[in-house]
């Protein structure tokens, strides 16, 4: 393999401060990989993704990823911004985890949905909790907002990113859901 080819194939990633702690974009091929958010330093999310993903890793940045991570600042400083354009790696996802997450994908903000209004979207009317379960796995948190998705009763439900419950309320309170409109 040559080096520019080489170069290409680099996982490239960046490690950037933003109102909702330290956040990590993950890149290969020109798709997002994988998004984390809400660390408390850089030491520990630079940690994180070398315990995931190996050292195999590039910590420079692209001109997609400098307008990726724009975009991404803006989101976090309460900013209404559409993250669907964004191209995503889907490969480690199984199918009935990519149907999640493209359908969690489409929910707009300022709303929410319930797992069971999830699981009805797709075509899984009784499958709320394999619901959750997917979402659970969801590698791109914001892209996929899958902290709109809320229990059947109103209560926040569970979030899988750093800081968990806490940050699923921060997220929905930035996106202004006081006045929640809610999905069925």
């Amino acid at each position: 393999m040559n080096g520019k080819n080489r170069i290409h194939n680099l996982v490239s990633c960046a490690v950037f401060k933003t109102s909702i702690g330290w956040c990590g974009l993950v890149m290969e091929r020109g798709k997002v990989r994988r998004f984390s958010i809400g660390y408390a330093s850089p030491r520990q999310l630079k940690r994180h993704i070398r315990n995931d993903l190996g050292d195999d890793i590039c910590f420079k940045h692209s001109a997609a990823m400098k307008m990726i991570i724009q975009k991404l600042m803006h989101y976090c400083s309460g900013q209404k911004v559409s993250l669907s354009r964004v191209p995503m790696d889907w490969s480690s996802l199984t199918p009935f985890e990519r149907k999640v997450l493209r359908a969690a994908a489409r929910i707009p903000y300022g709303s929410v949905v319930t797992y069971g209004g999830l699981a009805r979207k797709i075509g899984s009317p009784r499958s709320a909790r394999a619901v959750g379960n997917a979402l659970a796995k969801n590698p791109f948190p914001l892209f996929v907002p899958c902290h709109r998705i809320i229990k059947g009763d109103g209560s926040i439900g569970g979030f899988s990113a750093r800081k968990g419950i806490i940050l699923k309320k921060r997220l929905l309170n930035m996106e202004r859901l006081q006045s929640t409109r809610l999905i069925k």
